[in-house]
């Protein structure tokens, strides 16, 4: 396990469906197959499950966490790096309420950066919009935003779709509640699985610099059958979640083209995967063809 300031605790939250046990087995079932099997996403090494009854470690690290912090069950995991200073800055110059950015730059908090990739949304800027707050923890990134800064949209939809590709026909997992940040890539020891080192698709951007995708928390992905039944549980945690991915009927042509380079490769993924024979060949099409049925039918209620 790395030292602290390279690791990432997770405490349980107290939800019954929200376990840090389920989120380990997942996180290391993610993190092998990925891992083994070349993925171009990155995932944080998964270390240690720890039990709030482990008296013995909680004992000799409690001093580490602020005062009044008690035993519980916690996951421990690789911190996935944040962006630096100059990205943090350009972020607020760029995007940060003018009244805030003096704040929002002398945060502490707020070098913790990371960036949702949000391919699947447009910034809503009219008034009475969600986006009155701000903070570069978690910071949402939209299809729009994504573009304005010339990033390689094309390259992130095709990450995002040998990693779900992964997940459904490999992992056999939902992919449920999931989430996918911009990141720089890791600088510590070498990631391996059995002798395999991680090559993860290195992105450059004169905005951002060297990044990777990254892909976390697992804690309440399920496991999937193999069978239609699994690719409708797993159409369904598509919608449910935040909009990381592509999505279909969308009325703009960039949407559009960016949903139509995400299912192809989605499609060439798959089929990589699982042949042209095999029993389970035909489950990729029928989640496309559900996910874009149900696709469509969200943008017809939403239209006037």
């Amino acid at each position: 396990m790395g030292s602290d300031d390279t690791c990432a605790i997770k405490r349980e939250d107290g939800a019954r469906s929200r376990s840090v046990h389920h989120d380990y087995v997942m996180h290391r079932e993610v993190f092998n197959t990925l891992l083994a099997n070349h993925s171009s996403i990155s995932v944080p090494r998964c270390h240690l499950y720890v039990s709030s009854d482990d008296r013995a470690w909680w004992k000799d690290r409690i001093s580490n966490f602020p005062p009044g912090y008690t035993r519980c069950n916690a996951l421990v995991t690789d911190r996935i790096p944040p962006f630096q200073e100059a990205v943090r800055n350009a972020l607020i110059s760029k995007y940060c309420p003018h009244d805030m950015k003096a704040d929002i730059g002398s945060s502490e908090a707020n070098h913790d950066c990371l960036i949702r990739l949000y391919l699947g949304r447009m910034r809503r800027l009219k008034r009475g919009s969600r986006f009155k707050g701000f903070s570069l923890r978690n910071y949402p990134l939209h299809l729009d935003q994504i573009e304005e800064l010339a990033l390689d949209f094309k390259l992130y939809a095709r990450i995002l779709a040998d990693a779900l590709a992964h997940l459904y026909w490999k992992a056999h997992v939902d992919a449920n509640d999931v989430e996918f940040v911009l990141a720089p890539p890791w600088k510590g020891d070498t990631v391996h699985h059995q002798g395999i080192l991680a090559r993860p698709a290195i992105v450059d951007s004169v905005f951002l610099g060297e990044h990777v995708v990254w892909i976390l928390d697992f804690d309440l992905c399920r496991d999937m059958a193999m069978d239609e039944g699994g690719v409708e549980q797993a159409v369904k945690a598509f919608y449910q979640n935040d909009p990381y991915f592509p999505r279909p009927g969308r009325n703009t042509s960039m949407e559009q083209m960016l949903w139509t380079e995400f299912k192809d490769h989605f499609l060439e993924a798959s089929e990589a995967m699982l042949g042209r024979e095999s029993s389970e060949a035909t489950l990729p099409a029928l989640w496309v063809n559900l996910v874009e049925q149900e696709g469509h039918d969200r943008e017809h209620h939403r239209r006037p």
